[in-house]
């Protein structure tokens, strides 16, 4: 059984969003713009994120949750 499902130009590569979350707080959900180029609202629930993104104009937001200091896939590597 063959499944042939294409795969979108944006899933091919990963994407470097370090210096659009640069100054994100460490524990909090971040609402991206649609094209991931700005912070578009942040807050303690996914909920304010979103409600400040609407607030901002965003109807879309992609939203992320920042991790904790130490916290994250390379928090142990030095």
């Amino acid at each position: 059984m063959s499944t042939n499902k294409s795969i979108s130009p944006e899933c091919r590569a990963p994407r470097d969003l370090s210096g659009v979350l640069k100054d994100a707080p460490p524990g909090a959900w971040v609402a991206l713009s649609v094209d991931k180029t700005r912070i578009v609202g942040t807050g303690d629930s996914i909920k304010a994120a979103t409600v400040q993104a609407h607030l901002n104009g965003e109807d879309g937001p992609v939203l992320i949750r920042m991790p904790f200091e130490g916290e994250g896939l390379v928090a142990g590597v030095k």
